[in-house]
Formats: structure tokens, sequence, C-alpha cells
């Protein structure tokens, strides 16, 4: 099928199906052309050629795990003041289970947890239990975060674009995957 491009400063600027011959001002430019050429594409007088794909650059990619590393510790925690709360929580929870679960003396934030048919112990073991979980995802995603990057640099610097995409895309998975079920993310 032969289509038209319709050329503006030595790109294509539309495409059409119709024969543009005797249709327009004859100011206007057209070549035909294959189904396959878009706007955007490039006319040097004589050949049409598709733009070269803009590639991103290392601090892109190294910003987009970082972004994602950011959105899954949100996931996870909320907001910056319920990761204290999670924090403080954690540390008293610790205490109180290091000294025997003392039923005189609970500490608030276990007592909060400790709801329903739920024993102060219980509530304790389950904090640690959380905070344990939340913790050994923050390592994850700060190992992964950071190990990526700096392969996605020594990729870039090799002129190794299409890997570096790969690594980025790949730890971002790894993030998302680190935190589900974890804290406040139910995925």
């Amino acid at each position: 099928m032969t289509m038209w491009a319709r050329i503006e400063n030595g790109a294509v600027a539309e495409i059409t199906a119709i024969d543009p011959a005797g249709r327009f001002h004859p100011s206007l430019h057209w070549e035909p052309c294959g189904v396959e050429v878009l706007p955007g594409w490039t006319f040097d007088g004589t050949i049409l050629a598709a733009p070269a794909p803009i590639l991103p650059t290392a601090a892109q990619l190294c910003a987009q795990i970082d972004a994602a590393a950011d959105a899954a510790r949100r996931a996870v925690a909320g907001d910056p003041l319920r990761a204290v709360e999670y924090e403080r929580a954690a540390t008293e929870a610790q205490a109180f289970k290091t000294a025997g679960y003392p039923a005189e003396d609970v500490p608030r934030t276990v007592a909060a947890w400790a709801i329903g048919e739920r024993t102060a112990q219980q509530a304790a073991d389950s904090i640690l239990a959380e905070s344990a979980a939340y913790t050994e995802a923050l390592y994850q995603i700060r190992e992964a975060r950071l190990q990526a990057k700096e392969l996605v640099r020594q990729a870039m610097t090799a002129g190794q674009v299409a890997q570096a995409e790969d690594i980025a895309a790949e730890t971002i998975a790894a993030i998302e995957a680190a935190v589900a079920g974890i804290g406040n993310n139910p995925n």
C-alpha cells in the first residue's frame, strides 16, 4: 500500500493514505512512502529514515531505580512518621521480650497492638516479626539499589545501553518483589 508523507523542514509532518496530487497547495512537499513511515521520520531529499532512538542516560536510569526504591519504602512504611512509630514499637517489643514479657510492665506500643484475642506476648512477637521482615526488605532494597546503580554506570561507560536498561528494569522488579506483603503493602 502506498502512503504519502508531507515533508516539512526535513522531517515527516503527517501521513496520508490518499494521493495528495492536486488536493493541496503546490508549496506543500509530499513524498510517496511505505506504511511503516511515521511523523517524525527524517527526509534528506532522497531517503526517509526513522529517527534515532532517544537513549537514556546513566543518571536517568539511576533515578528510575531510586524512585522505585523510594516507592517501595513508602509502600511498606507509609509516611516517615509511621516508620518512626514502627521503630519505637520494635524497640519496646524487644525490651519487653528481653525482660521475659512481664505482665505488669507492658510497653504502650505493645499494649496498643494487644487487642482482641491477642496477648501482650503475641503482640510483641508479631511486632518483632514484622520489624524483622521490614528490616530485611530495607536491606534488600538498599543492596539492590546501590549495586544496580553501579552496574548501570559501568554498562553505560562501556556503551552497553541495552544492558544498562535491562539492569534497571530487573532491579526495579526485584525491589517491588522485596516488599510484597510487608507492612502496609498488601501486594
